[in-house]
């Protein structure tokens, strides 16, 4: 098995060995850097020893569906449905912070049996809010790619403060309001209380590390949000650079928002409103 193959598996069971002391050995022998000789041999070996650690399944749930003005529906797999409960604690967290920037819960889960039961609706409170999800975009340009990521780094920051971090920010659980400039998180399902390990693998790039039992902290939301953006953007080379760093070896969020703000200021001045164009369809 090569280097590339172990590197794009998300879980243990992509790799289609079997999860046993003598599978990692095999996996181990094969990649070590003295006997491999592919230039991310190094990478491999550590990535392959902490697939075996790591959560053994990955999050299939569907994505927020809209659900009428400024709200969105989510309903877990068959499964999963416990789930909902974990995304009811961190909204109810979320809610606490000094400056809210979350969907709020509106209504009970209803008490069916499933697949009913663990569909929650969310919404933002105002009817007249224009939200899309960020997937609804084109690539965002490069002035866009500078104010989502500010936002992104903010909402973490936010989110680290209520004791909760995301797990799997991705283009289908962030949330754009072009208007405002407003950016909002959403799909919880995947969320851990800080210092605890994901109960389940992302779908977003992560790094290695917390695919491998690592204890959650706001980086890892930094270093997916500095993926996502890499991949739904088209950043300047100098802020590409910055997002690749954190993608691969995140800081805090203030370090994210610092790092983004000196170089938009030095390729464009003080801050001003950039215009977004909203998407040619229905909002949320």
């Amino acid at each position: 098995m090569t280097p590339d193959v172990v590197l794009a598996a998300a879980t243990w069971g992509d790799l289609g060995t079997p999860r046993t002391p003598a599978g990692l050995r095999a996996l181990r022998r094969a990649l070590h850097p003295d006997v491999c000789a592919h230039p991310r041999a190094a990478e491999a070996f550590a990535h392959v020893t902490g697939l075996y650690e790591g959560p053994d399944f990955r999050l299939r749930v569907a994505t927020g569906r809209r659900h009428g003005p400024g709200a969105l529906l989510w309903r877990p797999e068959p499964g999963f449905e416990d789930l909902a409960d974990v995304a009811d604690r961190a909204h109810r967290a979320l809610a606490g912070v000094r400056h809210p920037g979350f969907f709020s819960r509106r209504g009970a889960v209803p008490a069916a049996a499933p697949p009913a039961a663990g569909v929650v609706v969310y919404d933002d409170g105002d009817a007249s809010a224009r939200w899309w999800f960020l997937a609804d975009f084109p690539r965002l340009d490069a002035r866009t790619t500078v104010w989502v990521a500010k936002r992104l780094a903010a909402a973490t920051a936010q989110a680290a403060e209520a004791g909760w971090v995301h797990g799997d920010v991705h283009a289908g659980t962030v949330v754009l309001n072009p208007a405002e400039h407003g950016l909002r998180l959403d799909g919880w399902w995947s969320g851990v209380r800080l210092g605890e390990r994901l109960e389940v693998a992302p779908t977003a790039p992560t790094p290695p590390r917390w695919l491998g039992g690592a204890r959650a902290d706001a980086r890892l939301t930094v270093a997916q949000s500095a993926a996502l953006l890499l991949a739904a953007g088209a950043p300047a080379p100098d802020l590409a650079d910055v997002l690749r760093r954190h993608a691969a070896d995140p800081g805090d969020p203030a370090d994210l928002l610092r790092d983004v703000d000196q170089v938009a200021r030095r390729l464009y001045g003080r801050p001003a409103w950039h215009l977004l164009r909203e998407p040619d369809r229905p909002p949320i």
